[in-house]
C-alpha cells in the first residue's frame, strides 16, 4: 500500500507539473463547445419524398444487414478523442518518461512490484480523467442519470485505455503507442464515414464508448461488457508480461 501511493503521489505531481493530458482535455472541451455552438443541427428529412422507392428498399435492407453506428454530439466526439487520443497516448508517455529517467529502474531497486505501479498510475491518471470528464458531461448537457452513466461509460473506456498505455509503454515496443493512439482517437470519427471501419473497430473499447454515449437512454449492457472483456484481454498482457512479478528493464 505505501509503493501504491508513493507511486500515485508522484505520478499525479508529474502530471501536475507538465499538464499535458490536462491542456488536451481542455482544448478538446473547448473544441467541442466550439461545434456545438457554430455549427447547427441539419434539418429533418423523409427519405420516402426525396428518394424513389427503388432506391430505398435495397439501401434499407443493406443498412439493416449491416453495422450501425449512432450519430453522436460534436461533444461526445471529442470526448472519444480525448479518452482514445490523449489518455493512452500521455498514459504511455508518463510510463516512458519513468523508464527513460531511470526512475523505474530506482523502484525495481525498491522492491517496487509491477501491480503496484501499475494500480498507481492507473488511480492518478483515472482521478484526471474523471474531473474532466465531468466538464465534458456538463457540456452535453447531461444531469442527473445521465450524467452517471455517462461518467460510467467514460471512466470505464478510460480506464482500458490507461492500461493499454501502460502496457504499450513497459513492452519492448512502446513507439506503438502513437499509432495505436491515432486509430483508438480517430477510429470510431472516421469509421462513420467508412462502414469497413466500423465493422472492423466494431468490438473495441473506444468504439463501445462512442456507441454508448450517443444514446445513453438504450440499454448499456453490451457496451460495458465488452468494455470489461477489453480490459480483460489488456489486463492479461500486462500478467503475461510481468508474470514473474518483476520489471523487465
Amino acid at each position: 500500500m505505501i509503493n501504491i501511493k508513493a507511486i500515485f503521489i508522484k505520478q499525479l505531481t508529474s502530471m501536475i507539473k507538465a499538464p499535458a493530458l490536462i491542456a488536451q482535455g481542455v482544448i478538446f472541451l473547448l473544441i467541442a463547445l466550439a461545434f456545438t455552438f457554430l455549427v447547427g443541427a441539419d434539418d429533418p428529412h423523409d427519405c420516402e419524398y426525396c428518394i424513389p422507392a427503388y432506391v430505398c428498399a435495397p439501401c434499407e435492407l443493406e443498412a439493416a444487414e449491416g453495422f450501425q453506428l449512432p450519430v453522436p454530439s460534436g461533444v461526445v466526439l471529442f470526448t472519444v478523442v480525448f479518452i482514445g487520443l490523449a489518455l493512452m497516448g500521455s498514459a504511455s508517455a508518463l510510463v516512458y518518461e519513468d523508464k527513460t529517467t531511470t526512475n523505474l529502474r530506482f523502484m525495481a531497486m525498491a522492491d517496487v512490484r509491477p501491480h503496484q505501479y501499475l494500480i498507481g498510475t492507473l488511480t492518478s491518471v483515472i482521478l484526471v480523467v474523471a474531473t474532466m470528464l465531468v466538464f465534458y458531461a456538463l457540456a452535453e448537457g447531461h444531469l442527473g442519470r445521465d450524467m452517471i452513466w455517462f461518467m460510467i461509460v467514460g471512466v470505464s473506456g478510460g480506464i482500458v485505455s490507461t492500461i493499454l498505455g501502460v502496457v504499450i509503454a513497459l513492452s519492448k515496443a512502446p513507439i506503438l503507442a502513437s499509432p495505436i493512439s491515432i486509430i483508438l482517437g480517430l477510429g470510431p470519427t472516421l469509421s462513420s464515414l467508412n462502414p469497413t471501419l466500423a465493422n472492423a473497430l466494431r468490438f473495441t473499447f473506444i468504439q463501445q464508448v462512442h456507441i454508448a454515449m450517443a444514446d445513453l437512454s438504450a440499454d448499456l449492457t453490451p457496451n460495458l461488457l465488452i468494455i470489461a472483456a477489453n480490459g480483460g484481454v489488456v489486463l492479461l498482457a500486462f500478467i503475461l508480461m510481468h508474470r514473474t512479478n518483476r520489471f523487465k528493464l
